[in-house]
């Protein structure tokens, strides 16, 4: 029977299926935090004189109880169930009876699940904003292996200017850094509980919404009600938004990585464990991992502007529509993951060919060079500009490295600034570390003391 049935109101079978569709899938990542917000749920019921005497004892015990049994495989939300929620009562009304069934006072299946998911969102962010700082460890590893190693720049696919393998590296490891910043302000919009708002409207019982926020690790709860339940969606995409900076910054650099090791060009090469074959011919290394990358962060595009489009024009409070957000942040948590552990795992395998890049380096790359020896000599920028673009042939190749080198000005190839890069690392590692750390044991003291 549905939670919500009086008795005689069960739906029909098709209507279940089409209703429920696949989200009991997705309430099977949020059944661990679903638990965790029934045991605040059920503290703050007790403090403010809603349970009987003797009930949240037994209450919590079982909600702990299921929390740990469900981490260990031995329950989970199957397609028969309607959602978590009701998965949640019926085992716990089957094990301790009567206080189960006073366990949704004052509390909203709309307000539950968007509480289960800021859980759930606190808990990713934290999770791959270390992620994203762990990537860009490993491209600044690189930046400083080849720091001052030449690359002919580009721009419009054309060569243009020197530059060099440190600045490839460094530049996409600040790209990372500034993901974190959007992640963080991600993290804030999330980091508000909505527990308490009920259906959209708040409940007419004096519920301490600070409490349970308190208890679950928030840093506030939300108000009003219908702002809570507005929310819905609009976290999410933010969420996305902020996520896909870093999966925007992962396709640039594997697009990067498709045309460096191409045979044309040829300036890198990948480990042998990071390429794939082809079923007719044998000699070939194709850089799948890297165009995979590319498309996932297409297709994470599509999850992003899916969502959106379900939550624009929606009326206030709660709409069925929100229900088919869940299933796109999800799904976009899990493309940004996957594009982070495959983009970390190969940077350290990225060698540049030395030979190859040489090679590349003409004598044109060096025009704008002469165009300033003409500048420090006293000829305006225009007339010398003009002046070596009519005499393009008498342009001589530099010494590669000490070219390098010689561009010291702060964020040029010589003063690429890696130490600074490094210590902004450091902070905001830091701080996602202890934001997470802070956030696991808030919970784990929730589901383990023995009196809250």
């Amino acid at each position: 029977m549905a939670i919500w049935s009086k008795g005689g109101d069960t739906p029909d079978a098709l209507v279940h299926a089409f209703t429920v569709a696949d989200d009991w899938r997705h309430d099977r990542v949020l059944a661990p935090y679903d638990l965790l917000g029934s045991v605040a749920h059920a503290v703050m019921l007790d403090r403010i004189g809603l349970l009987p005497a003797g009930q949240l004892e037994p209450l919590v015990a079982a909600l702990r109880q299921l929390h740990g049994e469900f981490l260990a495989g031995a329950w989970t939300v199957e397609p028969a169930d309607e959602d978590v929620h009701s998965k949640v009562e019926a085992l716990l009304t089957a094990r301790i009876g009567e206080p189960a069934r006073r366990l949704h006072t004052g509390r909203s299946r709309n307000d539950q699940v968007l509480t289960d998911l800021r859980l759930w969102q606190k808990d990713v962010i934290t999770e791959l904003a270390l992620a994203t700082a762990i990537a860009a460890r490993a491209l600044l590893a690189q930046a400083k292996t080849y720091e001052f190693h030449p690359l002919p720049g580009y721009t419009h696919l054309q060569r243009a200017m020197p530059s060099s393998v440190g600045m490839f590296f460094a530049s996409h490891a600040h790209g990372l850094a500034d993901d974190l910043i959007l992640l963080a302000a991600a993290y804030e919009l999330v980091d508000a509980c909505p527990l308490g708002s009920g259906a959209s409207y708040g409940v007419g019982l004096p519920l301490d919404r600070q409490l349970t926020a308190d208890l679950l690790g928030f840093s506030r709860f939300g108000a009003p009600a219908m702002a809570d339940a507005n929310g819905r969606g609009k976290v999410e995409t933010a969420v996305l938004d902020a996520l896909g900076a870093v999966m925007t910054d992962l396709a640039r650099f594997a697009a990067d990585l498709v045309f460096f090791t191409s045979v044309e060009c040829g300036f890198f090469t990948l480990g042998k464990g990071f390429t794939t074959g082809s079923s007719i011919m044998p000699q070939k290394r194709n850089p799948d991992l890297c165009e995979l990358l590319r498309a996932r962060a297409a297709t994470f595009l599509g999850l992003r502007t899916g969502l959106a489009a379900i939550v624009t024009g929606l009326p206030s409070g709660y709409s069925r529509d929100l229900q088919d957000t869940k299933a796109l942040v999800m799904q976009g948590v899990d493309l940004a993951r996957q594009a982070l552990a495959v983009a970390t795992a190969v940077t350290p395998t990225i060698a540049p060919a030395r030979e190859r890049i040489v090679a590349a380096l003409t004598p044109d790359l060096y025009a704008t060079d002469a165009a300033y020896r003409l500048v420090e000599q006293g000829v305006p920028f225009r007339d010398a500009y003009i002046q070596v673009g009519r005499n393009l042939g008498s342009v001589a190749v530099g010494d590669h490295d000490a070219v390098v080198r010689s561009r010291t000005h702060a964020g040029s190839t010589g003063n690429l600034g890696l130490d600074r890069i490094s210590q902004r690392l450091d902070g905001l590692q830091a701080a996602w570390s202890d934001r997470r750390a802070a956030l696991h044991r808030c919970w784990t003291a929730l589901l383990g003391e023995a009196s809250p």
